[in-house]
């Protein structure tokens, strides 16, 4: 739909489409305005409001935009963290590392229902999800990880140990240099076999 539109160059690098021109403004107001209008995010792209409907007809569709980018950013962090490589512990630390840099990106999985109850998002969370309790489950087996704690249920308190603590690190509450180690400290607590408690 966007292809043919694109951002005018300059003589030091190649035009960029204007869909994802968009999109990175939009990520960057809506991380801090999520009532950002469609006029708001144009004006912050740099380009005109009817370019930016032309791309996005309404705000839900740049919001799902963002939403299933957040899901293909966060599935190659996961890539990058090896979940197969060492000891479930370790990886999940390396998911820290890995994803706690891209919770701007993550905070447009939280857009609603207009949103998640489209089935390629829905498929592409359960994707993620899936992953994690995998691994997970294999902390479980190797006796790293409790086990007497669903691994659904650790998965869903990790995700909301990582997104609270980067609405501190947002919000000048957390120090963005400490906070990576801090999330692996509570969660690996949380989830030690209670013999081997951290």
């Amino acid at each position: 739909m966007s292809g043919s539109v694109r951002t005018m160059p300059t003589s030091s690098q190649p035009a960029e489409p204007v869909r994802e021109v968009v999109l990175r403004a939009a990520a960057a107001l809506l991380a801090t305005d999520s009532g950002a209008s469609l006029a708001e995010i144009a004006a912050a792209a740099g380009v005109g409001r009817t370019t930016v409907h032309r791309v996005f007809p309404t705000r839900g569709d740049l919001l799902t935009a963002l939403a299933l980018e957040a899901v293909d950013r966060l599935t190659g962090a996961l890539t990058a963290a090896r979940l197969d490589d060492g000891p479930a512990t370790d990886a999940l630390a390396r998911v820290v590392e890995e994803v706690l840099p891209l919770s701007d990106e993550l905070a447009f999985l939280d857009t609603g229902p207009e949103v998640w109850d489209l089935p390629q998002m829905r498929d592409a969370w359960w994707s993620v999800t899936a992953s994690l309790d995998s691994l997970v489950q294999r902390g479980q087996l190797e006796g790293d990880i409790r086990g007497d704690i669903p691994a659904e249920v650790v998965v869903e308190a990790f995700t909301g140990i990582l997104l609270g603590v980067w609405n501190g690190v947002r919000d000048g509450r957390v120090a963005p240099a400490t906070a990576t180690r801090h999330v692996v400290t509570l969660t690996l607590a949380g989830i030690a076999p209670p013999t081997r408690q951290v």
